[in-house]
């Protein structure tokens, strides 16, 4: 992802690319979203991380001059992307998590930053509250669909054909419902079937 014409290697374009690659997916947009969303994260591993510590560098390491030739790790971008790697790995559903392991990782290396951030660092609060808030919808019905993220804003939408949704936690899933109200206690069950 490049920021401009001739500017790429910045770490909030890729982050916020990864986020809305995602995000396409689950509203079912047209085209293949997910298989991007894979690949703008296999860019970042690649690119951005560090394989000692974890979490994302600011820039892809290319020449630059003076103090931007230093990296570091910014704590907003490195929340923004476990976000969006946590909800690339719901989607994904590989039971060995391999972009919630790289989301951890990201918060991990951050984690000494939002003493400094002060409010400021309500993004990282954010990050680290969806690692233990892991509840996918399945659902072609965009009411329901809807109902999902008002009975618990942390949803992971995956849209498919059916009219009816299934709630699914890991590898647990639920029976599928039809109506908000029956969804909504789907999702309050399966909650608290992971806690």
């Amino acid at each position: 992802m490049a920021h401009a014409e001739g500017v790429e290697g910045q770490l909030p374009d890729q982050v916020w690319g990864l986020w809305a690659a995602v995000r396409a997916h689950e509203a079912g947009l047209g085209g293949d979203w997910l298989a991007r969303a894979r690949d703008i994260a296999r860019h970042l591993e690649d690119r951005y991380a560090d394989p000692e510590l974890g979490g994302y560098f600011d820039h892809a390491g290319t020449d630059q001059l003076g103090r931007l030739s230093e990296r570091i790790k910014p704590l907003v971008e490195n929340s923004i992307a476990a976000i969006a790697l946590v909800e690339l790995d719901v989607l994904v559903g590989d039971p060995d998590q391999p972009y919630v392991a790289n989301a951890r990782r990201a918060l991990e290396s951050v984690a000494a930053l939002p003493r400094q951030y002060g409010l400021m660092a309500s993004v990282f609060a954010r990050a680290l509250d969806r690692l233990q808030q892991l509840v996918k919808v399945s659902t072609g019905n965009g009411g329901l669909a809807r109902a999902a993220l008002l009975a618990h804003p942390y949803t992971v939408i995956e849209p498919n054909g059916d009219e009816r949704a299934v709630v699914c936690v890991g590898t647990i899933c639920l029976a599928p419902v039809s109506t908000p109200a029956a969804l909504s206690d789907a999702i309050q069950e399966a909650r608290h079937t992971r806690a």
